[in-house]
């Protein structure tokens, strides 16, 4: 079997488990450039298939994992463990029924001070064991939930689990590193009936079949952006058949299927909301469709059932240009990687175009069995951009880049370029070591890929350490101006030189791509030369690490006014500034705070 042979095996919704295995040996052996991880497993129940379909799950997404089991309901002990061996991922699955032996049928009679206790207990250790993993970089705890989901709303079993799962929630608030995994709707929509063996549960405490824990294992790897290989960004959309039924240029705006309490235009109806309730969590939706745009504008201006209105379109690509063609265009208006669009057609001509000539964009086609498309979208699509949840200060993404093209309009209008940047108002916000931020600051590090000098992504247990440390700062910069308040869109990072003690290293620097050219990028210099005089410090060391991506910053350092010191094979460049007599590159215009 060859390594494209077994890829295609994992990738096969119904290969059989010695298949899969198989498939995991030959890929175990391959010389493939695979990325490295390693993944702990603290569980109260024994879960040994788990690693095996997070290993497959991984290999899918060109990582290789190797798994650390753990004991049997060791929770603080594997904690312990999986921390001291250096571990990336650490997932905790805590089995509600197994708190106590046969809890929920005990819950039935026990009185709330009682239940209260028992449940108090496994809180307890799971608050030590996340202050014992508080280095591990990112932390996955699945929720609770019934096996017997049967019961009422109402039951003491459920009023249990309410609290239990309250309790899971209050102890992931106070470690930024952790991320919550829902397992009730994973379990709704799999079904109890399939994913319990109660054979193997009383016998040896492993109460999933194999397909639910292919299930838990997705969740995982749709929780980790397929273990930190996608971070998409934008959602192109078609209109005809996509966004409602029907094609507008011929059965005119009446005429087009988009009623709510009718079928088919129910289903459009339906999925317009779940791309609108996307969209105000951060993803970026655009339309990309042959039709003439005075009647795709009426539409959006005046349907009564329309649902998405140009308040949540970030640009527009309607006209009779081939869409390969248009969704570069957007790429480049939007400054953004192709590898970032999510692309959906009902036309397989369409979606096979793109397919062939944008192979880095991902394509989804709309089901020929309609109701299906819901589905699709709520479990295939959504995941791409909300997995595991975003930051506040990651919602509402639409506006922003929307300013982008009133700030190019308005640019028109100045004899040159620093005119016009000073009539922005800008400005810098920087925090140091700010806490409160970790969560925006992860997720910038993962996402940023054009403007990152040294593409470290760092997860939110290692921004934490770093800003714990005397010889570290994490220095964190937000952007406004008269046309946005841009939020938190910058992150550098230094660190004492362990080589050099007269020395400060930059660990990292990036920012979004929504604010470069402004200037802001030279800047935040001020602040980090002064720290570092104030240290005593004598000299500013920083290296350049190409990628496939961050071309556009290859001369960065050489033009903020660094000396480049050394080149090695791979193309990183290292630098050095004397602090005491370094001239950098200036930018007056922007206004430069202190949080």
């Amino acid at each position: 079997m060859s390594d494209a042979d077994a890829l295609a095996t994992l990738g096969r919704a119904d290969a059989p488990m010695v298949e899969v295995l198989q498939a995991l040996k030959v890929l175990d052996g391959s010389t493939a450039g695979f990325r490295t991880l390693r993944v702990g497993i603290a569980a109260n129940v024994t879960v040994d298939l788990l690693g095996t379909y997070l290993r497959r799950h991984a290999y899918a997404a060109g990582v290789r994992l190797q798994v650390d089991k753990g004991n049997y309901d060791d929770l603080v002990g594997d904690a312990q463990t999986h921390a001291a061996a250096g571990v990336d991922l650490l997932v905790i699955l805590p089995f509600f029924d197994n708190l106590q032996p046969g809890w929920e049928t005990q819950l039935e009679t026990l009185d709330a001070d009682a239940r209260a206790a028992a449940q108090a207990d496994y809180l307890n250790r799971l608050e030590l064991a996340l202050q014992a993993a508080e280095a591990v970089p990112q932390v996955l705890l699945f929720t609770g939930h019934l096996m017997n989901p049967a019961v009422g709303a109402r039951s003491p079993q459920q009023a249990a689990l309410d609290a239990f799962n309250d309790g899971l929630a209050d102890a992931a608030a106070r470690h930024p590193q952790v991320k919550r995994v829902e397992t009730a709707g994973l379990l709704a929509r799999f079904g109890a009936r399939h994913a319990f063996d109660a054979r193997f549960y009383f016998r040896g405490k492993a109460p999933y079949t194999a397909g639910f824990v292919d299930q838990l294992a997705q969740a995982a790897a749709a929780a980790t952006r397929r273990f930190g290989t996608q971070f998409h960004k934008v959602l192109a959309l078609d209109c005809d058949n996509s966004l409602w039924g029907g094609i507008v240029g011929e059965d005119g705006p009446d005429g087009i299927k988009l009623d709510r309490y009718s079928y088919p235009g129910n289903i459009f109806w339906t999925v317009q909301q779940q791309f609108k309730a996307m969209e105000a969590g951060g993803a970026l939706l655009c339309l990309n469709s042959k039709n003439n745009p005075a009647d795709v504008d009426e539409v959006l201006a005046n349907h009564p059932h329309m649902v998405l209105r140009d308040a949540q379109l970030v640009a527009k690509k309607v006209n009779w240009t081939d869409k390969p063609s248009n969704l570069r265009a957007l790429a480049a208006e939007l400054n953004l990687g192709l590898d970032s669009f999510v692309f959906i057609d009902d036309s397989a001509f369409e979606v096979e175009a793109v397919r062939e000539q944008l192979p880095q964009v991902r394509v989804f086609q709309v089901p020929k069995a309609l109701q299906d498309y819901p589905a699709l979208v709520r479990d295939e699509i959504a995941p791409l951009f909300t997995a595991g949840g975003v930051s506040a200060e990651s919602k509402g993404k639409t506006q922003q880049y929307r300013a982008l093209a009133q700030a190019a309009e308005a640019r028109a209008g100045f004899a040159n370029q620093e005119d016009y940047l000073r009539s922005l108002g800008l400005t810098v916000t920087l925090q140091r070591d700010a806490q409160a931020q970790l969560a925006r600051i992860t997720e910038l590090m993962a996402k940023s890929n054009q403007f990152n000098l040294t593409t470290e992504r760092l997860q939110a247990g290692d921004v934490a350490a770093l800003m714990a440390r005397p010889d570290a700062t994490v220095y964190s910069f937000s952007v406004s101006d008269r046309l946005a308040e841009h939020g938190l869109t910058g992150v550098l990072i230094t660190e004492d030189d362990t080589e050099d003690a007269a020395a400060v290293r930059v660990h990292s620097f990036l920012m979004s791509c929504r604010v470069i050219g402004r200037g802001i990028e030279f800047a935040v210099w001020r602040a980090v030369v002064a720290d570092a005089l104030a240290r005593g410090k004598q000299r500013l060391k920083a290296a350049y690490r190409p990628t496939a991506k961050n071309a556009q910053v290859a001369d960065f350092y050489d033009r903020l006014g660094l000396s480049l010191s050394s080149e090695a094979g791979d193309g990183t460049r290292f630098y050095m500034a004397e602090l005491a007599t370094v001239q950098l590159a200036e930018s007056a215009w922007v206004e430069l705070r202190n949080g």
